[in-house]
């Protein structure tokens, strides 16, 4: 009895032991984060029950959470087309009817304006050295938000999030690709006051993004 107890405690160490690496592994990958970057979706805008092209935003830039429930939305902090976010946010679109793609209504149009909602600006230490900083600005050209872009999170509405599958050459070698994402359901729902909601279609690989102003919430 002994030795059957001996052999089940030495058994036991050993796949402890080979799971140890392998949990880092899979957690390097992606595998336990709580969210996925939208590779395999169309990204789109919901616009009265009908999906549009989303486009110039890139699905690939794009993040949810894969829990169902309140899910978030989640964009390349340090990409510029970040700002089409926000013209949807201000209905600065109009949409354009096509029958070109069969699980989609047509696509979006954004409308040109002088608004900028996102500036990359240098704040300078001394004559010599700078830390480059994004500047997030509402429609009343305020800054709701200000990220160091130092390619990280920054513990408050910017994480890192592995692009689960994919990797990235660094020096020589490969590693799986991490990048900074911002949390735009946050920051839109604590700053401009409006809300963000995603239509997931798993069967048709659609993810249809919902702004609501706070007077037009239910």
């Amino acid at each position: 009895m002994m030795k059957v107890r001996l052999k089940i405690t030495i058994f036991s160490a050993i796949i402890g032991i080979l799971l140890i690496p392998a949990y880092f592994i899979l957690q390097t990958y992606g595998v336990f984060q709580k969210e996925k970057v939208l590779s395999d979706y169309t990204l789109a805008v919901d616009v009265n029950g009908k999906s549009y092209d989303a486009l110039p935003l890139i699905n690939s830039f794009a993040a949810m959470d894969k829990e169902e429930d309140n899910r978030q939305l989640y964009y390349r902090v340090d990409m510029s087309h970040i700002q089409y976010l926000f013209r949807i946010a201000y209905q600065e679109f109009d949409i354009k009817p096509s029958e070109d793609n069969p699980y989609l209504a047509g696509a979006i149009s954004y409308q040109s304006t002088e608004n900028e909602y996102v500036k990359t600006e240098k704040q300078y230490t001394n004559a010599k050295d700078f830390t480059t900083v994004l500047n997030f600005y509402n429609q009343d050209k305020e800054v709701i938000y200000s990220y160091k872009n130092t390619g990280k999170g920054d513990g408050q509405l910017v994480q890192s999030i592995i692009h689960q599958g994919m990797s990235r050459s660094t020096n020589g070698g490969g590693e799986a690709v991490r990048d900074p994402y911002i949390n735009i359901t946050a920051l839109f729902h604590d700053k401009l006051d409006i809300d963000v909601k995603l239509d997931v279609d798993e069967e048709h690989k659609v993810v249809g993004i919902r702004m609501n102003k706070a007077e037009a919430r239910s």
